[in-house]
């Protein structure tokens, strides 16, 4: 047990503990150890199966790889901020530099803390009475989520048409042209994505069923799933409408991303990483549409982004669950910024998702808050386990104009 207690806020700083509750945060500080070392002390060896995780607190260490290349981690830098070597087995032999403090986690305690995370809407027990705007929120969510009578967004009628189209054997591509074309901008977009380069066409599709029999029937349902998803975005409040904006925008930056890292991941349909990426906010739509009627909420970022990070991933997986998406897109709305997870060797959507969050962060002030990329499980198990960090970069910048030209279909 810890002897030592660690400020809470010290504690937030570590990237996989920014969403844990002061009581969780409390169970750590009581049910953790930490580890004071000399200068030139072995804290983990390479290939260890050690499944403790470490946290520097003060000082510094060298991590010196298999092929002897060396990264340095002080305390308090952005390195630090992720389970120092976490991948097991270790790739990375860990030795002091200096004297240093680090907390340790014991793979029973963080197995305890998964599962508070996994109750945590089954306990959650406030008095409405002590809850200010945004717990007043939450605690409603949370109450409507289990009880079943939370309002969730229906899938836009075209695209509910389409997916029970393509069900019906005797269906053609005529059939599904002749849904499409009841909405004009649908059926621009359709014909624009049939004749890019996305999805390097012979004959440019002049009509909609030409495009429909070139694209395949699957994968226009999966697009006019996608395209109608921005009607979504919208909202009646002038307040919250920078906001749709951006969460739209967002989406189809991960959503192009996704769909490149699909591609040169085996096993992964680029398509469905696409619609994967677009719809893992869908969740804020309805939470923000919620929030409507508490104006000191949406009036304040602050209380906006409190609101979203408690119930966003929640929300999200309940709306896809209901529009009967597949087990793994819900997966990944639901895994969506959980840096840290390591279900299995290989790699799922949910680990496309996050890999394409973290590349979208490179050079800009998010990129300070999060893990190093390659610090991520996920990282590692994309592209049988070749995306180094450099690879990784340059496949994205030589896809630049596929991702301006997949934002360019739907933004048309």
């Amino acid at each position: 047990m810890n002897a030592e207690v660690i400020d809470l806020q010290s504690l937030k700083f570590f990237t996989p503990f920014q969403s844990y509750t002061d009581k969780q945060l409390d169970y750590i500080n009581s049910h953790s150890e930490v580890l004071k070392t000399a200068g030139n002390q072995v804290v983990l060896d390479i290939n260890s199966d050690c499944k403790d995780k470490f946290f520097l607190l003060e000082g510094s260490l060298k991590l010196l790889s298999l092929d002897n290349a060396s990264r340095i981690i002080k305390a308090n830098s952005v390195h630090a901020k992720a389970p120092v070597a976490q991948l097991r087995p270790s790739r990375y032999k860990v030795t002091t530099i200096s004297p240093s403090k680090i907390l340790v986690l014991t793979e029973e305690v963080c197995e305890l803390l998964h599962k508070q995370e996994d109750n945590e809407a089954e306990s959650f027990e406030l008095s409405e009475d002590d809850l200010d705007d945004v717990d007043q929120i939450l605690y409603e969510l949370i109450f409507e989520l289990q009880q079943g009578n939370f309002t969730l967004p229906s899938l836009p009628n075209i695209a509910l048409r389409i997916r029970e189209t393509i069900t019906d054997e005797d269906s053609s591509a005529a059939d599904i042209a002749k849904i499409i074309i009841s909405d004009p901008v649908i059926t621009a977009k359709v014909i624009k994505a049939a004749n890019s380069a996305m999805y390097q066409r012979r004959n440019k599709a002049e009509d909609c069923k030409t495009a429909v029999v070139g694209l395949g029937t699957k994968v226009t349902s999966q697009l006019v799933t996608a395209f109608t998803m921005q009607e979504l975005f919208k909202s009646p409040s002038e307040l919250l409408t920078k906001h749709m904006q951006a969460f739209w925008e967002h989406s189809i930056e991960i959503a192009a991303i996704s769909s490149i890292l699909a591609k040169i991941t085996p096993g992964f349909s680029s398509q469905q990483a696409l619609l994967a990426g677009l719809v893992h906010d869908i969740g804020n739509v309805a939470i923000l549409n919620k929030a409507l009627e508490y104006s000191d909420v949406i009036a304040s970022e602050a209380s906006i982004e409190r609101l979203l990070s408690k119930m966003s991933n929640q929300v999200t997986s309940s709306i896809l669950q209901s529009w009967n998406f597949s087990e793994d897109m819900v997966l990944a709305a639901k895994e969506a910024e959980n840096w840290m997870r390591d279900e299995n060797s290989k790699p799922d959507l949910a680990d496309i998702i996050n890999i394409a969050h973290l590349h979208s962060y490179i050079g800009t002030d998010k990129q300070k808050t999060v893990p190093i990329i390659d610090q991520v499980p996920a990282f590692n198990k994309m592209a049988l386990g070749k995306l180094t960090p450099e690879l990784s970069i340059n496949v994205l910048k030589e896809s630049n104009k596929q991702i301006e030209q997949i934002k360019s279909i739907f933004q048309i």
